[in-house]
């Protein structure tokens, strides 16, 4: 049925809250930012303030590693005081808050994380360029992180192999490595080159979603 526009505005009214990230809703995330906050590049819908944007490669040693890889973690820096707003496309977002903890966030699923949360990027082994150049972002630290995702995320204990379209990220002591398996394309319908599956050993949980991505270089 139809809704007054009363009603709408209720319905959809911005939220209020003490803690820094906070959701609009499940698919839009609201930062309150004090002072500088790292988000992806493009993820930025709306924002209230004086905030500013400046892209960020995170230093020497990561853009070389960047470029090792052939994609990278497109990040921002949102600097100033404000509200600021970010989205992915539509997808379901997950805030979560480490305490001295590390997570690998595969780069298309890290929307933003506070300034106190130290990054590097970290490489999967045998997943170059031909498996779509798989990297992970490495955040450890305390403070908060947001993730997204196609679908509620899905916990999984290792040892597991998992697709990595599908693969959000994974927990500290989990090791993943690329393998390939060429007969497996013709049953997951893609129309050249090899399927790669992700072996992850180890001891920790492994994040997926119930979708899977294209990744670089991949057709169907």
């Amino acid at each position: 049925m139809p809704q007054s526009l009363d009603h709408l505005l209720q319905e959809a009214e911005e939220v209020e809250a003490q803690e820094s990230f906070v959701l609009q809703n499940g698919k839009a995330l609201k930062i309150c930012v004090k002072d500088s906050v790292f988000c992806r590049a493009g993820s930025m819908i709306a924002y209230q303030g004086d905030i500013r944007f400046e892209s960020t490669s995170g230093g020497f040693s990561k853009w070389i590693k960047k470029k090792m890889t052939g994609e990278g973690v497109p990040l921002m820096k949102a600097e100033g005081e404000g509200d600021l707003f970010l989205a992915d496309d539509a997808a379901e977002i997950t805030i979560l808050k480490l305490n001295n903890e590390t997570l690998f966030v595969e780069g298309r699923h890290l929307l933003a994380f506070e300034k106190t949360i130290e990054w590097d990027i970290s490489m999967i082994k045998g997943a170059g360029m031909a498996s779509g150049g798989l990297f992970t972002c490495r955040l450890f630290g305390t403070g908060y992180v947001a993730i997204s995702s196609h679908g509620e995320p899905i916990a999984l204990d290792t040892p597991v192999v998992v697709d990595p379209n599908a693969v959000i990220g994974w927990t500290a002591g989990v090791s993943p490595k690329a393998k390939a398996d060429i007969n497996l394309k013709t049953l997951m319908g893609r129309s050249s080159g090899e399927t790669f599956q992700l072996h992850c050993q180890g001891k920790g949980k492994v994040l997926v979603q119930p979708a899977e991505l294209v990744s670089f270089g991949e057709s169907r």
